[in-house]
């Protein structure tokens, strides 16, 4: 698991992700196992990801948007089908 740092801008995220695994019911009949928060910032040029858990990410203050579907959200939907799905709810640390 990542070190999620405190000194980054991190932008959390809900998504539901599968298992690969032939026979299992949650991911062949529904969008998966989750949902799972998930923590992104960036380290120079590169994004970085780390795994947060179920529950809702500690701290004080948490900066509410919606995703505007664009070009981008309708990639994103298509992936959605072949394995992980995000929602459209964002959290960023504020």
């Amino acid at each position: 698991m990542a070190q999620i740092p405190s000194d980054h801008h991190v932008t959390y995220q809900l998504q539901y992700r599968k298992c690969g695994k032939p026979t299992c019911s949650t991911c062949r009949e529904g969008q998966g196992h989750g949902p799972y928060w998930y923590a992104y910032w960036r380290e120079g040029s590169r994004l970085r990801s780390g795994y947060v858990g179920k529950e809702r990410p500690e701290g004080n203050e948490f900066a509410v948007r919606e995703k505007k579907r664009s070009s981008r959200r309708r990639r994103q939907e298509g992936q959605a089908r072949r394995g992980n799905t995000r929602l459209s709810l964002v959290l960023a640390l504020s």
